[in-house]
């Protein structure tokens, strides 16, 4: 069953594809095949049509699902996607209300900028509140295609664009060397987070700011970040006072608890399965008791489904491994004030998002070489099933064996310490566990949209009442 685009109350199920250079069809699937076909990649379209292709600014920060930015783009290889409004020949805005049923009506946007100013469409498309995510991301990309197409017919690829009903062959891919950038490609950014609450006696203040800098080519991935964090609450404790028992004393307590950090990943891709690299990590965190980390970690991925098929599935192996090297604040429960050790890790890790639900899932175990008793293993995910007509069944949770905290503190902790969690406490297990259901029955019909009563305020939202739909 189709979804319904409306577009000033007319449906449309045409989709836009750009047609392959030459006339000749590439071997890959069309735009309407199943999640599952597969199909060798198209070769890119020259550079120099690539560089007047139309620019888009996808703003969905407001949706609640669907908003898969990686699909479009390999999808849409046709335009040129930027990362900031200002740069955009077209912003395309998604704004996501709550309708009748339960389902969402999220309404496109497509405002002009630059040489189309003044030129915008509005198309809107209706979810059950049971659509899969791929059914979902996979109408937004055919609204996306549609609405883009009046534009993209004003620029030079617009002879290789075709509007078809079904089995149109979808745009070559994109490549980083169709573009002039003078940031060659680089991407930084700055964020920087206070949060503070507080009553009589109790009072909490959370800072943190976050680093970051990335380069993405179709070979290279650099990730580089620099995160900092303080933590700190302020308890006011009323103790008997000494000597007179009938009165009362206030004592504060101050709990604190800082870290810092510093990431740095290169991946290298060497087929369409194999990826090699590097991973660095630095810093230190008074929870752990690590005064000083270092990690370095050669790392070598392999995926059993070519890359291309990405947003559809993932089958992935992981492994890394290198020293490790640590200073504490106290010694530890094996005598240790510092330490360097051997550590590799291998991961598995199942990703899938199909008509049917998603899938979520990862193994991982890891252990200290000099003593392979020190290891952990943790499975976890996440299962979202869409079993029927308005049937959903979710699993969300983890499970681990925790035997490698070489770095707990030797000294007992102090009651203050266990009840604040001022630092990590020993455990040999760690899980936690969500199951959820839901069953929607009743009209089919999802078009209506209502806000009124949308905000009920603070005691609306404690005792339970949300307005919207």
């Amino acid at each position: 069953m189709r979804l319904p685009v409306v577009l000033a109350g007319a449906a449309l199920v045409a989709v836009a594809t750009a047609a392959p250079l030459g006339g000749q069809p590439p071997a890959r699937r069309p735009v309407s095949a199943s999640a599952g076909a597969e199909g060798p990649a198209p070769a890119a379209l020259p550079d120099s049509i690539l560089r007047q292709s139309l620019r888009v600014f996808l703003d969905c920060q407001g949706m609640v699902r669907g908003c898969d930015r990686v699909f479009f783009v390999q999808e849409m290889g046709y335009v040129n996607w930027v990362r900031d409004r200002f740069d955009a020949d077209v912003h395309l805005l998604v704004a996501s209300l709550a309708a009748g049923n339960g389902g969402r009506r999220q309404t496109v946007y497509f405002v002009g900028q630059k040489g189309y100013a003044g030129k915008e469409d509005t198309l809107v498309v209706t979810t059950l509140p049971n659509d899969a995510d791929d059914r979902v991301r996979r109408e937004l990309l055919r609204t996306f295609q549609l609405g883009l197409a009046p534009y993209v017919a004003r620029t030079p690829i617009a002879t290789r664009l075709r509007l078809t009903l079904a089995g149109g062959a979808p745009a070559p891919a994109f490549s980083s060397g169709a573009v002039r950038d003078r940031w060659n490609l680089w991407l930084y950014r700055i964020d920087g987070n206070l949060n503070a609450s507080g009553e009589q006696l109790v009072r909490t203040a959370n800072y943190s700011s976050t680093l970051s800098a990335a380069r993405t080519t179709e070979r290279l991935k650099v990730n580089l970040g620099l995160t900092g964090s303080y933590n700190e609450r302020d308890f006011k404790v009323f103790v008997p006072r000494a000597g007179n028992p009938a009165l009362r004393d206030t004592v504060p307590v101050v709990v604190l608890q800082r870290a810092a950090n510093f990431n740095a990943l290169v991946g290298h891709t060497l087929t369409d399965h194999w990826t090699a690299g590097v991973k660095l990590s630095t810093g230190f965190s008074e929870v752990l008791n690590q005064r000083a980390a270092l990690r370095l970690s050669p790392a070598v991925e392999y995926n059993v489904y070519p890359w291309s098929e990405a947003t559809r599935r993932q089958l992935t192996v992981l492994y890394y491994a290198g020293p490790v090297h640590y200073q504490y604040y106290r010694t530890t429960i094996f005598g240790r004030d510092r330490e360097t050790r051997w550590n590799q890790t291998l991961l598995l890790a199942l990703a899938q998002r199909q008509p049917w639900g998603n899938t979520n899932l990862s193994l991982e175990g890891a252990h200290y070489l000099h003593d392979p008793r020190r290891n952990h293993l943790t499975l976890s995910g996440f299962v979202d099933l869409r079993l029927g007509r308005g049937f959903s069944l979710n699993f969300r949770g983890s499970a681990s064996r925790v035997r490698d905290q070489i770095y707990i503190a030797g000294a007992a902790q102090s009651e203050r310490d266990i009840l604040t969690q001022r630092q990590q406490l020993l455990t040999n297990f760690r899980y936690n566990i969500n199951v959820g259901v839901g069953y929607t029955f009743g009209s089919i019909y999802n078009t209506i949209v209502n806000q009124r009563f949308g905000n009920l305020g603070e005691l609306g939202r404690r005792f339970g009442f949300s307005g919207g739909g």
